[in-house]
């Protein structure tokens, strides 16, 4: 399953002139693995993933549990082998992005991943026979002290099979909030939020992850993850390019919300999912060509061993946030977010 979320960590990267100091990895990012589970049936194997037979029980809490039992069995055992063939087989982008991102970067550093577990979970399941719904649960890392929360989603598949879509861990003020989803009905197709507070919302976290703001700042409260981290991080990066006569440039592809939603006491908890691109050229006056070195965080999750060096460097990447909206949109919060480079494409 999915486990490292890489929070714009600055890259490693240069021109035809001396590469600058690596500046430290952001505390965030430092703390890669976010890996989703939770606790069998007597640790005995569980087969749920498709839907029980015709006229069982509606789908609710307990069904839920064994797939996400079923899953941390097959999904942690493919993360602990580093078996992306059977990460496919549990999971779907984005969070299969993440996943294969995270195997690679283990691959390179030449340290297997951990099993993990989920413990004490609690879901949010449409009513009926759903095709999608919300798990919050704490991670149980082996060999790790660290117990973060994280939120997940399940989508059914038009075979019937459930895997997981989303997955991203909370910040610790969030717990509360994240945990409130107990017991909740979930809302299934998207209709959670109407059509101008999405496109409203997605412009602004999306801004105000590369430090700027779409002009009304009021929709998203300040963010020590979002305004700190992340676009701190991509204002280092920006930094560390300029230092070697380079630049890079950020624009968002497409934006895309969960299919399962949540109303809780404080607001409306949902995902939000961008796409986004980064262009690396050549800063005017600068060398003719920019250079992403092999220890580039971008080319080690997309699989790359060999530095990328051209005229211009394109990095396609996928962003997922775990949002707080309230009734009156306005004040919605980030509980966490993640993010990973999905290809490196050399012109």
């Amino acid at each position: 399953m999915l486990r490292r979320r890489s929070v714009r960590s600055p890259r490693t990267l240069a021109v035809p002139v001396p590469v600058p100091v690596p500046v430290p990895a952001l505390p965030f990012a430092a703390a890669t693995l976010a890996l989703l589970v939770l606790t069998g049936c007597g640790g005995e194997p569980v087969d749920a993933a498709t839907p029980a037979p015709h006229g069982s029980a509606a789908f609710g809490r307990d069904r839920a549990a064994l797939v996400l039992t079923a899953f941390d069995q097959a999904d942690s055992a493919a993360s602990v082998a580093g078996d992306v063939e059977a990460l496919r087989a549990q999971e779907v982008s984005p969070s299969l992005d993440l996943s294969i991102a995270a195997i690679r970067r283990a691959e390179y550093n030449q340290r297997p991943q951990p099993s993990f577990q989920h413990i004490n979970p609690v879901f949010a399941v449409p009513p009926g026979e759903p095709s999608c719904f919300l798990a919050t649960a704490t991670l149980r890392l082996t060999g790790s002290e660290l117990a973060p929360t994280d939120v997940s989603q399940f989508v059914r598949g038009a075979d019937g099979q459930w895997k997981l879509s989303h997955n991203v861990q909370v910040t610790q003020p969030s717990l509360v909030v994240a945990r409130s989803i107990d017991g909740q009905a979930a809302t299934a197709g998207g209709t959670a939020l109407d059509e101008t507070s999405r496109r409203a919302l997605a412009a602004e976290v999306f801004a105000r992850s590369i430090g700027s703001t779409t002009g009304n700042r009021s929709l998203v409260t300040s963010s020590p993850l979002l305004d700190g981290q992340f676009a701190g991080g991509w204002e280092v990066y920006g930094q560390q390019l300029s230092g070697v006569g380079a630049a890079v440039q950020r624009t968002m592809d497409k934006a895309e919300w969960s299919d399962c939603a949540v109303a809780v006491p404080t607001g409306t908890l949902t995902f939000l999912t961008i796409h986004a691109t980064d262009t690396l050229r050549p800063a005017p006056g600068g060398p003719a060509t920019v250079r992403l070195e092999p220890q580039s965080p971008d080319l080690i999750a997309t699989g790359h061993r060999t530095a990328a060096t051209g005229k211009s460097i394109r990095v396609t990447r996928v962003e997922t946030f775990v949002l707080l909206v309230p009734a009156q949109t306005v004040g919605a919060s980030v509980l966490g977010l993640n993010d990973t480079a999905l290809t490196v494409t050399v012109d």
